[in-house]
This record gives C-alpha cells, sequence and structure tokens, in this order.
C-alpha cells in the first residue's frame, strides 16, 4: 500500500520564544544533506567494492541526467532535477536500505516517509515543496517521475560498468544488468542503456584478447628455447 506524507503541525526544530529558529533548521537541514556526501551506497559495500560511491554521488549524477534532455521530450528538465536530488533525501536519516537488509518494503517506506517528514519540517513555507517532489517519485505516476526512476537504474548500471573497467573485472557485475533488465521504459534511457551495453561487450572481449595475448609470449618462448 502507498502512503502519502502530510505535513504535521508541531515542530521538529529549535524554538525561540515559541518562534522556529529557521536559521538554526537551516543548518540542520544542510548537516542532514552533508550526511549523504559520506554514506556508501548499500549494494556495492555488501559486494566489497572498494572506494564506493556515497549516495549524494549518485544523486548528483541523476541531477546532471537532467541535461541530457534537449526539450524534444515533452519533460519539464527542472523538474526532473528536482526529483532527482529528492528522491533518496530520506536516506540520510534512515540509511540506504535495500532488499539484503532485512526490511520489508512496507517497513521501508514507513522508515522513509517519517525520515522525509522530519526533514521537512526544516523547510518553513518550502516544506510542502519537498514532500510534494518525495510523494511524486515514490508514486511513479508523472511522467517526470517515471523518468527519474529510469535515471536511478541507469545510474546504477552505469555505475556497474564503471567499476568493472576502474578493477578490470569484466562482467562482475552482472546482477545490476539483470535486475534492470527490460525495466526502462524512456527511449532516450534505452538508447543510453543499449550503448553501455554494447561498450562493456566490447570492453570484456579486449579483455579476454588482452589475456590470451599476454599468455603466448612465454608459450613462444617455451617453444623458442626448445629448438634452440
Amino acid at each position: 500500500m502507498m502512503h502519502r506524507v502530510t505535513v504535521n503541525g508541531h515542530s521538529a526544530g529549535s524554538e525561540e520564544g515559541g518562534q522556529r529558529n529557521k536559521y538554526s533548521d537551516y543548518v540542520k537541514f544542510l548537516e542532514l544533506v552533508g550526511n549523504l556526501k559520506h554514506m556508501k551506497r548499500t549494494g556495492w559495500v555488501l559486494r566489497n567494492v572498494k572506494d564506493c560511491e556515497t549516495i549524494s554521488g549518485h544523486m548528483y549524477r541523476m541531477g546532471m541526467m537532467s541535461f541530457l534532455l534537449d526539450g524534444q521530450q515533452g519533460l519539464d528538465r527542472i523538474h526532473v532535477m528536482e526529483l532527482a536530488l529528492v528522491h533518496d533525501l530520506a536516506e540520510s536519516i534512515v540509511g540506504d536500505i535495500t532488499p539484503y537488509c532485512g526490511i520489508s518494503r512496507e517497513e521501508k517506506l514507513l522508515k522513509e516517509f517519517s525520515a522525509i517528514s522530519e526533514i521537512a519540517e526544516l523547510l518553513g513555507p518550502n516544506k510542502e515543496k519537498l514532500l510534494e517532489l518525495f510523494n511524486e517519485y515514490e508514486e511513479g505516476k508523472t511522467s517526470e517521475a517515471k523518468f527519474v526512476k529510469d535515471l536511478d537504474r541507469l545510474d546504477m548500471v552505469m555505475q556497474a560498468f564503471e567499476y568493472e573497467k576502474r578493477d578490470n573485472c569484466p562482467m562482475k557485475h552482472q546482477e545490476f544488468f539483470d535486475s534492470t533488465k527490460g525495466k526502462f521504459s524512456h527511449p532516450l534511457v534505452i538508447n543510453i542503456v543499449n550503448e553501455i551495453n554494447a561498450q562493456r561487450e566490447k570492453f570484456a572481449e579486449a579483455s579476454a584478447d588482452g589475456a590470451t595475448d599476454n599468455s603466448s609470449p612465454s608459450r613462444e618462448a617455451a617453444t623458442s628455447g626448445g629448438s634452440r
């Protein structure tokens, strides 16, 4: 069952003489956002990927992906960027919860909705905007929300490919490609994913050819040595 976050009436921040200290709230908000700069993405940690990305790194690239829109897709670029920057914000409090964490999807959503409500309370008049963005992404009904979900998956497979290249382990992270196969819907994203897959296959082939070439000199040396 999908929940919607609503704005509650009580304060979550500091007060002075019955009035909220908005600047104290803003500092707290920035601290929470700052948490994301240091929190590793759980999926990579569980797979022992060294020097893996942070949640904020994931969200930043998703936000930058909005610049791939050229105006022909009928999507609001700024709105896409806003959704991308908000979609994992609750993780600044609850962490990056994955299906491997032993927490049900229902409990995960409840934790995230509670966290985003707490965060929104720090933003004064902008709290409703933040909650609207979070709800829109979670419900996944608008064209922009569907596109951002595609970007979420796109960034994951892009990151998997980057780790395979960096660590010289072609096809090691195949499970991330398998888990997203057939789930992309926007033509722009599908074309980018197809290009990633094509480059990934070439990388794997080149790595295999390189391994074969590297083994050839030793065999030739052994052969020529024996002939002498």
